[in-house]
């Protein structure tokens, strides 16, 4: 009789465990959904302090860069570190007009050889405004001067392009056969001037006289 009274006890906690089972898995899934609940709470407010640290932080750091620069602009500058920032500005505004005046140069030549001479000078002497001392807008001023005889305007420009440091072995000659021309022109011009006076009314001479003179004028 007593040994049967365990093996029922057995029986009925085999068939209340299903009970038990379920009701430890609601209890445990209850807890789980309370802790995730108390989460976003408590991560909200772990953000917000976070972006407020980072935004003071960012303000503080703002304020010492914008210090630091008023410090370095109210900081008198030597003598030595003056001159040397003059000498900078002074070598890069001549670096950008050397450019420029190369761009001018190079569009000029193009004009030349299409023929448009009149654009090439102007182009050219856009050139010499940002750098009197570009070789190229010399010569090649000298030479359509040359090619339109007008010989005192291309002595002036190959002579000037001759002073400048180049190694061109041509400009020489030209120079030296517009010494000629402008020899020739004006023993020419004091002939014709003697025509015309003795002839007033000789209107190949005068007109020989105006082009000889339009050629050896500055």
């Amino acid at each position: 009789m007593n040994d049967k009274l365990p093996l029922k006890n057995s029986i009925s906690l085999k068939k209340l465990w299903p009970t038990i089972r379920n009701i430890l898995i609601a209890v445990v899934i209850i807890a789980l959904f309370a802790f995730i609940a108390s989460l976003p709470n408590t991560t909200s407010i772990d953000f917000a302090i976070m972006r407020r640290s980072l935004s003071n932080y960012g303000i503080r750091q703002r304020n010492v860069d914008e210090t630091a620069k008023e410090e370095i602009s109210l900081k008198p500058m030597t003598a030595s570190e003056a001159k040397k920032l003059e000498q900078q500005e002074k070598e890069r505004k001549r670096y950008i007009n050397e450019s420029r005046a190369r761009m001018f140069v190079e569009s000029a030549t193009n004009d030349y050889y299409k023929g448009s001479y009149d654009e090439a000078l102007r182009r050219l002497d856009r050139a010499g405004i940002y750098d009197p001392c570009n070789f190229s807008a010399f010569k090649l001023r000298g030479q359509i001067f040359f090619e339109h005889n007008l010989y005192r305007k291309a002595f002036n420009n190959l002579e000037r392009a001759n002073q400048l440091p180049n190694d061109d072995k041509t400009i020489a000659r030209d120079l030296d056969v517009l010494r000629k021309l402008l020899r020739y022109s004006r023993n020419e011009i004091d002939q014709l001037r003697q025509t015309v006076n003795e002839n007033p009314d000789n209107k190949v001479a005068k007109a020989r006289l105006k082009e000889l003179e339009e050629r050896i004028q500055d």
